[in-house]
């Protein structure tokens, strides 16, 4: 009888520690979608060859209107827009839109680093893009399918689309 409960006490103890284990790890790593719903006949013949290359239903000329209506185009976005995230742990960007996104920290929201769509949206370029000059987004830009991966110190991490400044996330570490 001993050794029955002393094993049904041991298994117990041991289902209990997996899904503990399960689920921190879980929230050791997450993962943001950076999608979009550009139309690449459009947007190729407006912005140039290659600026859309996933079949979106979003023309150009809708896109522009949304921006002066709304501020924002909604399908362009980052999604999730905030998370939790534990200390040392990684984030990882996807982007599964039709364009290419940049998943760039910056100090405070504000305007991206490309022209027309601040001054359509009444911004002013972050800080940060003077770090790239000539719309050239080095390691932060991601293209249609790509990823970019990274370990976050503790603490509250901004990141923003630098091409469209509406694309936000924040991650809290912790």
């Amino acid at each position: 009888m001993f050794k029955r409960l002393l094993c049904a006490f041991g298994i117990t103890a041991l289902l209990a520690f997996v899904p503990a284990t399960a689920s921190s790890a879980a929230s050791s790593s997450r993962m943001v979608q950076m999608r979009d719903d550009c139309d690449p006949a459009t947007f190729n013949a407006v912005v140039g060859p290659g600026t859309c290359v996933k079949d979106g239903g979003t023309t150009f000329s809708e896109f522009v209107d949304q921006l002066i209506t709304q501020g924002r185009a909604p399908a362009w976005r980052f999604a999730p827009d905030h998370l939790s995230l534990a200390s040392g742990g990684t984030v990882e960007a996807r982007n599964i839109g039709g364009e290419t996104h940049t998943f760039t920290e910056v100090a405070n929201f504000g305007g991206g680093c490309i022209g027309f769509l601040n001054d359509l949206l009444g911004l002013s370029p972050v800080p940060e893009c003077a770090g790239f000059p000539d719309g050239l987004f080095g390691e932060t830009a991601v293209p249609a399918g790509g990823t970019i991966t990274g370990t976050l110190a503790p603490g509250i991490h901004r990141f923003e689309c630098l091409i469209h400044p509406w694309m936000r996330t924040t991650v809290r570490v912790g």
